[in-house]
């Protein structure tokens, strides 16, 4: 037999295969436990053969659908239930209202709390400044409050509508700040602003006298510093008291600056610096010192 043919003799068979419909018998098999799985692979593999909508299909979906509903057989229901949604003519059900979702205004702020609240929300949403339910005055006014959350929120949402406002406020907050948890916060929020404006802001001296406010600064200047700054004297002068000490995250995020700031020339008092620190902190300095630039 040639190739062709049987193949045409092939295909055939799987038509001839495919539209016997199951009989009265195998819908019966469906109430006996040892014969209901193959009864039902049966159903379901000639309900897949129905890929678009058509009076024969219409038939064999009304039988099952008309057997489903006369059986009495929650085992036989379900079966059932999973064949009906092959039926081409089905139309799944949206998850969803189709109609569209009511919007209520939210009921106005009455404390700083809440319309700290309410303008976070605008600013998620992309509102129209119009609508904000506090000024940049009043905003600047909340972030002097004695709550530091309610502070800290107030310099977080300035620092998205105006970072050139938010950036003297937040590092003169820092200035004063001595709790390490509370000075990450503001820390993180100058780290947030616009790289221009930060570095156009940043100190050529530490901020504040606490220990966790002076290796804030250190930290802000390696990420933020540049040693092309019209104030990089100042400021390496500043970094060069620091790297002298005992190990602390003070003079580890110093020597982390080193090379932000530093090239090649300043070696000489880098070496002196260097000289009779710590187990700890001698390494670090030795990684500075190797990844001094050229110029």
């Amino acid at each position: 037999m040639k190739p062709l043919s049987l193949f045409l003799a092939c295909a055939a068979c799987l038509v001839g295969f495919a539209a016997e419909a199951p009989s009265d018998a195998t819908f019966a098999d469906l109430l006996v436990a040892e014969k209901r799985l193959a009864a039902q692979q049966a159903i379901f593999d000639h309900s897949r053969t129905f890929i678009k909508a058509s009076p024969e299909a219409k038939a064999w979906f009304d039988r099952v659908r008309a057997t489903a509903k006369s059986s009495e057989s929650p085992e036989t229901q379900a079966a059932l239930a999973q064949v009906l949604l092959l039926d081409p003519a089905y139309k799944p059900l949206l998850p969803l209202n189709p109609k569209q979702a009511q919007e209520y205004d939210s009921p106005d702020g009455t404390t700083p709390e809440t319309k700290l609240a309410e303008l976070e929300r605008l600013l998620d949403l992309r509102r129209s400044s119009k609508e904000y339910p506090l000024t940049n005055d009043e905003l600047v006014a909340l972030t002097k409050h004695e709550d530091f959350a309610t502070a800290q929120r107030a310099n977080r949402l300035l620092r998205r509508i105006s970072p050139s406002l938010a950036a003297p406020i937040l590092w003169d907050r820092l200035a004063k700040l001595t709790q390490r948890s509370q000075v990450q916060e503001v820390e993180d929020e100058i780290l947030r602003l616009p790289s221009a404006i930060a570095t156009k802001t940043l100190p050529a001296e530490p901020a504040g006298t606490a220990l966790a406010a002076k290796a804030a600064w250190a930290r802000i200047v390696a990420v933020r510093g540049n040693r092309f700054s019209k104030n990089r004297l100042v400021t390496k002068a500043a970094l060069l008291g620091l790297l002298k000490g005992p190990a602390n995250e003070l003079t580890e995020a110093a020597w982390a600056t080193v090379p932000k700031l530093f090239v090649e020339a300043d070696r000489a008092a880098l070496t002196e610096a260097s000289q009779g620190l710590s187990e700890r902190l001698a390494p670090k300095a030795k990684a500075a010192l190797d990844a001094l630039p050229a110029k």
